[in-house]
């Protein structure tokens, strides 16, 4: 992700954090009006020129254009706080998706002996768990097939891979056992979030031991919890209708920068 696009994944979690801030139904705070501006403004003046030059298309950004209309719309109207959070979440979402299309943007997926990080991912999963590795491995081999023409599989492969890491690194006791863990709604054991948040938070409090206790929390919920949530949570989706091959690209991109997050793998 350039610099810019950082910046503003950077300013939309302190946006998301000061709204959900407001105690009132609708958003009548001034200068947090002015941020959301600011932001709106940010994105159309120097994201959009920075993507343009680096070769992206007009058409990447229709999502993204409309979402931060809307988000600049609700500054100038009394709108629901509810409204703005869902918004900043899209927006999120949207940029996410763009940095996901520039790794496999018009490339042909690299093999397991041909990419550095892959190795480095396989080398380790082989360490942890060699069914993860498998699963990870035929994902990628699935990919280089140019004659496939079901890709289902290759998403489960992708996920398996995913689950089996965080139920290695995290077991239902160990996360249950944490002081007031609660099962989330309509669960029977601790969710793919919650033992992701379990991990980092662990390793954040055990080996860093930097910033508070509190901050280790909200940046693991809202950024990186999230983010392998919705991996799994788009993976397991695949598998129940038609996916086709660019669409296991994206999931094999969230996949790798979840596992190398958690394995701690950089390359």
């Amino acid at each position: 992700m350039n610099g810019v696009a950082l910046q503003l994944q950077k300013r939309v979690e302190v946006l998301i954090r000061g709204v959900r801030r407001i105690k009132t139904k609708q958003l009548n705070v001034t200068a947090l009006k002015s941020d959301l501006q600011s932001f709106v403004h940010q994105y159309f003046t120097d994201f959009r020129p920075v993507y343009f030059s680096r070769g992206g298309a007009e058409a990447d950004l229709v999502d993204v254009d409309s979402i931060m209309q809307e988000l600049l719309r609700c500054t100038q109207r009394r709108s629901l706080v509810s409204l703005y959070v869902t918004n900043l979440k899209n927006v999120t979402l949207a940029l996410n998706e763009l940095e996901m299309r520039s790794l496999i943007g018009g490339q042909v997926p690299i093999g397991p002996k041909d990419d550095l990080r892959n190795r480095r991912l396989l080398e380790t999963l082989e360490k942890l768990s060699r069914s993860a590795a498998i699963s990870y491995e035929q994902g990628l081999i699935d990919l280089q097939d140019g004659k496939r023409r079901s890709w289902r599989g290759t998403a489960v492969e992708f996920r398996e891979s995913l689950r089996e890491v965080l139920d290695m690194l995290a077991s239902d006791e160990a996360v249950k056992s944490q002081p007031g863990f609660q099962l989330e709604k309509d669960t029977k054991g601790p969710t793919m979030k919650q033992k992701a948040v379990f991990i980092l938070k662990s390793r954040k409090t055990l080996s860093k031991q930097i910033k508070p206790f509190a901050d280790a929390i909200d940046i693991v919920d809202e950024i990186i919890g999230k983010f392998v949530r919705s991996v799994y949570e788009r993976s397991s989706v695949a598998t129940h209708s038609h996916v086709s091959r660019d669409e296991v690209l994206t999931i094999k991109s969230y996949v790798e920068l979840a596992l190398s997050e958690l394995l701690e793998v950089r390359g």
